[in-house]
């Protein structure tokens, strides 16, 4: 992937541009450029991202005329002032866009309000294009489901949750990029519950990334082994913990290495003996056979590319007679296309939930009996977010169609062998 960013003189705004882009991404290739280029940096932008952590003062300010004969993917234009004329680019191009900022170069005042300046004009390079970068670049690999094997679908959710992993809850849900996603386009805490009234609930563990509560309704009592997949930090196994008291064992199941950190992180602080989180998949669990006796999981169900392997690994590892009590998000009615096709929303647990009557069905199919909905509640997916995928009679029409996105608690037995 080829990036060439643009603007007159390549000494401030094109080179900050050109310093975030490649530290998003390390593999791309970044050049920047000017229709009229100073042949030097400006000395207060390489300050500034110095203190961003980017050193860019080993860039060169080129002139155009240097990538003319070269083809690009995206040429970007960072022009922004009324009275400034945006470069123009003669040569190969796949796409043209414009992200347009202030050029602080050109401040007058106080040595610190130009700084300020500088600053203010960093900061919005930086998130301008932390929008460009995960819009049109980081998942262009992973644009449509259904071109997609399952190892890369695996790969979307891996990713997006291990940048989760490293934030806290309150960043998650403030921050352009954390699980709030209004950089990405997808909320991935709008299905959570409230925890902290529950006993064994631990803050450094609550992610928000929930769709329901599974331990209200699974039947733990003391003494039993709780398998959570999908274990995330570990909020529902401190919960579980709390439930099958010292002389029980909880044992989190995450694909997430991140997660899998700062679930044994948090489990280490709080001096748990018999909480453990292990490495690995659902749709191969690294859990021995009829050794659990509860099953839990919480809104990661959906986002499994083969869940009927799952469900079959739930019920290899479940004593005879234990159980599983899941929360998940399912549809009622039919998604546009546009959605179920969007690798993004499958992490955000939208595109990945199956209709309820299959998710049902899968249940039953692999051996479960005793099946039932605890709890179902609606969930609306905001407008803003749906607008990145939809275009506004799209939504119309996803609004009065009836198609529903559900979270619901569900309950379900592994039978005793049938006597001969």
């Amino acid at each position: 992937m080829k990036i060439l960013i643009l603007c007159t003189g390549n000494s401030c705004r094109s080179q900050m541009a050109h310093g975030f882009l490649q530290s998003f991404d390390p593999t791309l290739t970044v050049c920047s450029a000017g229709t009229q280029a100073s042949g030097k940096l400006n000395v207060k932008a390489v300050d500034v991202m110095k203190e961003a952590g980017i050193d860019i003062s080993h860039h060169t300010s080129d002139s155009v005329e240097k990538y003319l004969d070269d083809a690009w993917d995206y040429v970007i234009t960072v022009c922004g002032g009324a009275n400034e004329a945006c470069p123009a680019f003669f040569g190969q191009v796949k796409h043209r866009l414009h992200i347009g900022f202030d050029d602080p170069s050109h401040v007058i005042g106080s040595e610190e309000f130009i700084r300020s300046e500088f600053l203010r004009v960093r900061d919005e390079i930086r998130d301008g294009f932390y929008q460009f970068y995960l819009n049109n670049l980081k998942m262009s690999k992973f644009e449509n489901l259904n071109t997609m094997k399952p190892e890369d679908i695996k790969s979307v959710v891996r990713e997006k949750y291990a940048e989760i992993a490293n934030q806290s809850k309150l960043t998650n849900e403030t921050s352009c990029c954390g699980a709030t996603g209004c950089c990405s386009g997808t909320d991935y805490t709008i299905f959570s519950e409230k925890y902290d009234l529950l006993e064994g609930y631990h803050p450094d563990a609550d992610l928000g990334l929930g769709c329901g509560i599974p331990t209200e309704f699974a039947q733990i009592k003391k003494g039993d082994t709780v398998l959570d997949l999908g274990s995330g930090a570990g909020n529902d196994c401190f919960v579980a913990r709390a439930l099958v008291g010292e002389s029980g064992t909880v044992i989190g199941v995450d694909m997430t290495e991140a997660m899998i950190d700062k679930a044994r992180a948090n489990a280490e602080k709080l001096r748990f003996s018999n909480v453990e989180f292990r490495l690995g998949d659902i749709e191969k669990m690294p859990v021995q056979d009829e050794t659990v006796d509860v099953v839990i999981s919480n809104c990661v169900l959906n986002l499994v590319p083969d869940k009927v392997k799952a469900f079959s690994e739930i019920v290899r590892v479940l004593k005879p007679g234990g159980h599983l009590c899941v929360s998940d998000v399912v549809i009622k009615g039919e998604l546009p296309g546009k959605l179920k096709d969007a690798a993004e929303m499958y992490a955000g647990c939208v595109s990945g939930a199956i209709q309820l009557n299959q998710y049902l069905e899968i249940i039953g199919k692999t051996g479960f009996e005793n099946i039932r909905i605890h709890k179902e509640k609606p969930i609306t997916v905001p407008d803003n977010i749906l607008l990145n995928y939809l275009n506004r009679e799209e939504l119309s029409l996803l609004r009065s169609s009836g198609t529903g996105i559900f979270s619901i608690t569900v309950y379900a037995d592994k039978p005793f062998p049938k006597s001969l």
